[in-house]
């Protein structure tokens, strides 16, 4: 079962909505499907759960003769085409000229229409993957007027969206989780956004996890190439001149890296008591007698 169907199979089963909802959601619907003709609407839907949702908000809202049937179609292997049908009748233009003045457009600040806008594109053409895979939201709109509506929209609710052509359609989606999650809510999947956020708060946990690891051993690696370094060098300095050739504090910080092999600078630092600052400049001036030897023994 996919992510999408899970989200799309709880927000089918709320029919508990309102009339700006109905409409809003439907106007979506039949635009994305371009269901609406000249003289009649042909609704053809692959969903069953969609398919009774839409007749059944029809019915609710109009008096209009509906009728619903399903024929079968070989396309992409044998399935279930459901059709709504409103014919010509009296009435119907009045009711297509209701439907469009449920545009956020029109009703800006209208939040329930923007909820059933926005659930009526989800529930047409939206493809949510589980958060355990990847952080997506994707509309695959047939119609670039439609598609602008929703993007200008989801803008206007300060989301992170885009918009791009994909597969020769537009598409607009969103990378987020948070908005993401803002949008699930929005569409009334209650159950599917604790369950997206449980998740996003796991995997987010893991990474933070991870990253520290990866961060620690960094650091202990950094440690580690930075002590064998110092200590080549101060082993070449003991082979050609002796470490009590060295001023006392050089010669005190020398045999303190050989006894500490693996300790940081830092910890280092802590033993004798002096800043880390302090004692990386010791190990600088080392540096230095360290290349002034390797000079002479080239010269030599």
């Amino acid at each position: 079962m996919s992510y999408t169907y899970r989200v799309k199979r709880e927000i089918l089963q709320n029919s508990k909505l309102s009339k700006d909802e109905k409409y809003s959601e439907i106007r979506a619907i039949l635009l994305l499907k371009r269901a609406i003709k000249e003289s009649c609407i042909d609704l053809r839907i692959e969903n069953k759960e969609l398919a009774e949702r839409v007749f059944a908000n029809l019915k609710s809202l109009t008096d209009l003769k509906i009728t619903i049937s399903y024929s079968k179609s070989k396309k992409f292997g044998e399935h279930n085409v459901y059709i709504i049908y409103i014919p010509q009748q009296k009435g119907l233009k009045r009711f297509i000229e209701e439907l469009t003045k449920y545009n956020p457009v029109i009703r800006k600040n209208c939040s329930d229409v923007e909820k059933g806008f926005i659930r009526g594109m989800f529930l047409g053409c939206g493809y949510i993957k589980s958060p355990e895979k990847e952080y997506a939201l994707d509309f695959f709109v047939d119609c670039d007027e439609l598609a602008d509506e929703l993007y200008n929209l989801l803008i206007e609710k300060n989301k992170r969206v885009y918009r791009t052509i994909k597969r020769n359609k537009p598409l607009v989606y969103m990378r987020n989780a948070e908005d993401i999650m803002d949008i699930i809510v929005l569409i009334g999947s209650m159950k599917e956004f604790y369950n997206y956020e449980e998740t996003t708060m796991i995997k987010d946990l893991k990474n933070k996890t991870i990253r520290e690891m990866n961060w620690e051993v960094a650091n202990e690696t950094k440690t580690l190439d930075t002590a064998r370094k110092q200590i080549r060098m101060i082993d070449y300095i003991g082979k050609m001149k002796g470490l009590n050739d060295l001023t006392p504090v050089l010669e005190e910080v020398a045999f303190l890296r050989l006894e500490n092999p693996e300790e940081s600078l830092q910890e280092l630092a802590e033993i004798i008591g002096i800043s880390k600052s302090g004692i990386r400049n010791r190990f600088r001036r080392i540096e230095e007698i360290y290349n002034e030897l390797l000079e002479k023994e080239r010269e030599a």
